[in-house]
């Protein structure tokens, strides 16, 4: 979207679900991004679509979308921050053990720390990729590009370990 001139960008969720239990992250690809985006349910992103489909070259000229990115304002004043990555990136695990240092001297009264694991969902993957990169019939799918050695199903296993171990320490 960026690369086409787009100022912002609107994500239409492709299930109908409550989007505020649905969080967009970065897959890895968007480390360029510059735009800001947000995620509007099924039915309202069809609504817009419509809407483009059927108005006239005169009509979407005059169209103005209004974003609002507003921040919580939590009386708790706990700061809540999360990690999201895999335990196949050598620059993610590098990130942790440095920042480990930073963590400590944080006031845990005050901040939480949540890691997340990143999979992904195959869309048309062949039946060999999905047996040895994914679970769930390929509803959670890992690669590591810079090791094709490395099984997904190995790397998900792997990041269920890790959450694991944070879990109880």
């Amino acid at each position: 979207m960026e690369n086409a001139g787009a100022a912002a960008g609107i994500i239409i969720d492709d299930h109908a679900e409550d989007i505020t239990t649905v969080l967009m992250s970065d897959d890895g690809t968007g480390g360029g991004i510059r735009i800001p985006s947000m995620l509007v349910g099924k039915s309202n992103g069809q609504k817009i679509v419509d809407w483009l489909l059927s108005a006239s070259t005169n009509e979407r000229a005059q169209m103005s979308i209004f974003m609002d990115f507003v921040l919580s304002t939590d009386s708790t004043n706990i700061v809540d921050y999360d990690f999201w990555f895999t335990s196949s990136s050598d620059r993610a695990l590098d990130f942790i053990e440095d920042f480990a240092q930073v963590e400590k001297k944080l006031t845990k009264e005050n901040v939480n720390f949540t890691p997340h694991y990143v999979f992904w969902q195959c869309q048309n993957c062949d039946e060999a990729y999905t047996a040895k990169d994914c679970y769930g019939g390929g509803k959670y799918c890992a690669v590591e590009p810079s090791n094709d050695k490395i099984a997904g199903t190995e790397i998900i296993d792997e990041d269920l370990r890790q959450k694991c171990l944070w879990n109880i320490l």
